[in-house]
Formats: C-alpha cells, structure tokens, sequence
C-alpha cells in the first residue's frame, strides 16, 4: 500500500501556485540545515571543551551520546506528535529548544549543566527533520518524495559545512562563549521565520485533531506491526551511525590526537563528507526513486563499503596515509543519504496519515547506533588512558558489532516484508 497518489498536491497547488510546495520546503529545509548545525557543533568543539571543563574521554563523550540518546528516544513522541499538530509549530519548538540549550552551554563553566544543554539541543534536534520529511510527504506526489527527501538530507549536509569552518573559526578566534551564544540566536532567528512564513499543506491539515490516548496506542501498534517499519528501522541503523560517530565527536580528537594535524585541518576534512554526501545523495536520489525494489542491497553495499574501509585503516601500519583517510571520508559521506534508504521502505508500504509515527521509529535507528558506538568509543579509550594513535584503532573497533547486528536484521525483516499486506486499523 502506498501512501498517497500523484494527485494529492492538487488542492495545494490551486491555492499557492506551482512554486508553492518548493517555497514552504524550502523554509523547512533551512531550518533543518540549522538544526544540523546546532548538532554537529560540539565536533568541532570537543578539544576546547576537554580544557573548559577540565574532562577526560569518558564524560567527554557523554556530551554527544546523552544528546543523541534524548535524540533518539524522542523520535516515536515526535512523530506521533507530528501526525496531530503538525510539522510548522513542531519545526519552531525545535528552533527554540535547540537556542536555549546553547545558551545553556555557552555560560555553563562545569560538565553537568553543559551537558544537559546539550540535551536540550538534542530534544529540539529531534523535531527537524522528520517534519520536514512529513512536510515534503503533504506538499509533493509519492514519486516526487525519494528525490525531495534525498535533496533534504542533502543540504542538510551544508549545516555541517556551517559547524566545520564558519563556528569554528569563530570559536578559535572568539572563544566557547561568543560561538555558542552565536549559534543561539541564528536558532532563535530560525523559528522566527519559520512561525511567520511556513505554510503546511491543506490536505495534510485539514483532518488533524486533538489526540488521544487510543488513536495513539492505535497509531504505534499499527506502525509496529507493519515489517516494512521494522526494515527501515534496521537500514537506518546500519548506515549512519559510523558517519555520526566520527563527524559529531571522535574525528576532529583522531585527527589532531593520533594523526598530527592541526585543529584547522582536522575541521577541514569534515567539508570532504559533505561535499562527497552532496555526491552521493544525488546519486542515491536517483536510484531510490528509479529501483525501490534494490533497496535493501543498497544498504549492504553501503555497510560493506564503511566496514572495509576502516578495517583497512585501522590495520594500517602506523599513522593512516592522509590519502586513506580522505577515501575513508569519502566512504563515510554515503552514511547521511544512505540512511535515507530507510524512510523510502516506509513510503512503500505505510499510510500518509502514520508516517510521521513511522519516520520517528526510523529516524531514531542510527542515532541509537550511533551512540552506542561513541560512548563505547570512550571507555575503550578511557581503559587504555590515553588518546594514542594505537587507543584510537583498538577504540574503533567497536563499530563492528554494530554493521554486524544491523546487517543481519536488514536480512530478516526483508524476507519478512514481502509476505506482509497492511491492516489497516
């Protein structure tokens, strides 16, 4: 079962025109290019802040893993919060959150309240990009969708541009305070213009209402059911987490720890993920949309690819050559778009008026994973005492288990989804 036809923008377009739908995602698009900033921040920032608040690895990593784990477990609320109110006030609620948790660091001189701003910011992060995705799903027709959800992943990506040289320019030449309390009011600036000129889709409002507690029990036990979730789950999980895990904490610390470089170049090699991501996702816009049924070999391939290459990297004899390092960002670029390749399983197979509940099961997948992998990236280097080239490798390792665990679920629940039909509650 599909969830819309090629028809559905009909009522929209009459209303705003045919550059409306482009319009209205393209301000959901930018307010999530500004979230992603806000996430990836602390990747650049994690040296400074080992200095500010005098930390080691462990509670270092605690930053990021608290932020993705608030994160991850808010994506099923989310969603079904989504589904009721919609993606505008969910998009500026999350602007605001994600400014008054920077704000929060930025003042803060020890871990603990540091810390929990960087929860704040992973709480707003969470109502980003599965509204704007749910906003793509009401203003454009289902053969559209693929390629507009890989285009939002895409310049998502610029965020990340934003993070690795702007803010951290800023952060070197102005200090922790100025930076983030920068950052803070771009966010606020975003939920201002989101509140004043985002407009939803009068299809996807027209029937929302108040919801209760058994349209939401409905909702979750409906979407559980479906494999087709469950599928996507597992190739979110799968794809992402190790792009998440080097780009958000552990890159820039290897880089000028363990390789030499210095604070600017390690920052600079994170601009390779995203201008190869802004490669690849074009690429995997293309192939979503023209071969939905090769998705799941998609996700193996991607997988195959990261875990290779870092057991090449990690196996290298001393310090990884600069050219190994750049193809292993090349390889880790894929991670963003590919994790894309979940929400095209759900768009097959669930409901418009669920997919909000859908994408937020999906879209916490590679966050749980990802997490999982930085925290057990800081104990490894916690219990070795060191930052040492050696400490990293061994510390990386961890990543595998991780591919391994993911790749057979993707097995099973594909063979699981072609037996299932929708039942629709």
């Amino acid at each position: 079962m599909t969830s819309s036809g090629d028809s559905l923008p009909t009522l929209q377009t009459r209303r705003w025109g045919r550059f409306g739908p482009i319009l209205f995602w393209g301000l959901g698009a930018f307010a999530y290019i500004i979230a992603v900033t806000n996430r990836t921040s602390f990747g650049v920032a994690g040296i400074e802040a080992t200095h500010r608040f005098n930390i080691g690895p462990t509670v270092l990593s605690l930053f990021t893993v608290l932020q993705l784990l608030v994160y991850a477990f808010a994506q099923i609320p989310v969603g079904l919060a989504i589904d009721h109110f919609g993606p505008r006030f969910m998009l500026a609620g999350g602007a605001i959150l994600m400014a008054s948790g920077q704000l929060l660091l930025a003042t803060s001189h020890s871990a603990p309240p540091a810390i929990l701003g960087r929860a704040v910011v992973g709480l707003g992060d969470a109502m980003s990009f599965i509204s704007v995705l749910r906003l793509t799903t009401s203003w454009f027709p289902v053969n559209k969708v693929p390629q507009m959800t890989q285009l939002t992943g895409l310049l998502g990506w610029f965020g990340q541009i934003l993070s690795a040289i702007p803010f951290a320019a800023l952060l070197h030449l102005r200090g922790w305070s100025t930076a983030f309390n920068t950052l803070a009011i771009v966010s606020f600036a975003s939920a201002a213009v989101t509140l004043l000129f985002l407009r939803e889709s009068p299809n996807a409002s027209a029937h929302r209402s108040w919801p209760t507690k058994k349209s939401i029990s409905e909702n979750v036990s409906a979407v559980w059911r479906n494999p087709a979730m469950r599928l996507g789950f597992w190739s979110h999980w799968t794809t992402p987490f190790s792009t998440n895990l080097f780009t958000l904490i552990w890159g820039v610390p290897f880089l000028v720890k363990a390789e030499g470089y210095s604070k600017y170049a390690a920052s600079s090699f994170l601009t390779i993920v995203v201008v190869a991501g802004a490669v690849a996702g074009l690429i995997l816009a293309y192939l979503t949309s023209r071969h939905p049924t090769h998705l799941t070999q998609m996700t193996y391939s991607i997988a195959a690819a990261q875990a290779l290459t870092w057991a090449i990297a990690l196996l290298w004899p001393g310090r990884v050559p600069g050219v190994l390092i750049v193809i292993l960002l090349v390889t880790l670029s894929v991670g963003g778009p590919g994790s894309l390749i979940g929400f095209a399983h759900a768009r097959r197979w669930i409901p418009v008026e669920r997919i909000g509940t859908a994408d937020g099961f999906i879209n916490g997948a590679g966050f749980l994973a990802g997490l999982i992998g930085m925290l057990g990236v800081g104990v490894m280097l916690q219990w070795q005492g060191s930052y040492s080239l050696t400490a990293f490798k061994i510390a990386f390792a961890v990543q595998f288990p991780i591919w391994a665990i993911g790749v057979m679920q993707v097995a099973r629940y594909n063979r699981k989804v072609g037996e299932f039909k929708w039942q629709d509650s």
